[in-house]
């Protein structure tokens, strides 16, 4: 059973009044008032770290029309990969596989045994020149598809710091940029030196689809660190969540806060706000 919360009696369960039979005190009732303040302070602060988590979700997407565009235009990449670099027709005995150098094919690549084939015929005298030139190719799609899924990943997960997110999405755009360049010259080099019948090789246009691509992300996220996202918040949220950071720090007690925590000004509505450009974090 529970304690009395004034003289700490311990209820029996025979005890079914509301009072305490020691000291008379209503234990349901007792510290009523001073435990609702408590209560009222800490549900003051946690609300105003949802609205302002809310509003960075809502500025990292739709903050702006720049923003929107940012979101629209993330898996890009991704769709423009799916158009082939080139092609290539491998005819061995008892084998003969043709394979567009795209995403498509880089999922044969590894999945069919294309792989293993290839890496065979690397010890070949006559042919393992091109089938070097092969798996080098599909490395360089790798490397392409992995930039296209990162830059997708780090435009949905933005909302946790858009300054360190969008960093990121220029960092892979530019990563992304310089694989499509060596994939479409390590393409046009293998059908320069093809010349064998196991072998054939065809270029193709998607390559510079993927170069403009990560081109069209790399602009969209400089534009975006230049001129800074503004997020807007209620006004008092900024101030709620530094006294909450302040009391889990144990820097100021419960009792030190007032209630409400921020009393809003004659001016109330006016939102507060932070510019990310300038560095402001958005960890809430």
């Amino acid at each position: 059973m529970a304690n009395c919360p004034k003289c700490n009696y311990k209820l029996k369960w025979t005890d079914w009044k509301p009072e305490c039979p020691e000291c008379g005190v209503n234990v349901a009732y007792y510290n009523f008032e001073e435990q609702f303040y408590i209560d009222a302070k800490g549900a003051e602060m946690d609300a105003a770290k949802i609205r302002v988590k809310w509003a960075n979700v809502k500025t990292a997407f739709i903050g702006s029309k720049l923003l929107v565009a940012r979101l629209s235009l993330s898996i890009l990449p991704l769709l423009a990969a799916l158009l082939s670099f080139g092609s290539f027709k491998m005819v061995i005995p008892l084998f003969e596989k043709k394979m567009p150098f795209s995403l498509i094919g880089l999922y044969s690549f590894f999945t069919d045994g294309t792989l293993n084939y290839l890496s065979a015929l690397k010890n070949s005298e006559i042919v393992g020149l091109y089938a070097k030139h092969a798996i080098n190719i599909f490395y360089g799609l790798s490397a392409v598809a992995a930039a296209a899924v990162l830059i997708l990943l780090f435009q949905l997960l933005c909302f946790i710091s858009i300054k360190k997110m969008t960093v990121l999405l220029v960092v892979m755009s530019g990563f992304g940029i310089g694989a499509a360049v060596w994939t479409v010259a390590a393409v046009n080099i293998f059908s320069r030196v093809t010349a064998s019948t196991v072998f054939t090789v065809a270029d193709g246009f998607g390559g510079y689809a993927v170069m403009i691509a990560f081109a069209v992300i790399l602009i969209l996220n400089i534009t975006v660190l230049k001129r800074g996202v503004t997020v807007n918040y209620v006004e008092g949220d900024l101030y709620r969540i530094e006294v909450a950071k302040k009391l889990k720090r144990k820097e100021i007690t419960l009792d030190e806060i007032t209630q409400p925590v921020y009393l809003p000004s004659a001016g109330a509505g006016e939102p507060d706000r932070d510019v990310i450009a300038e560095g402001s974090s958005l960890n809430g």
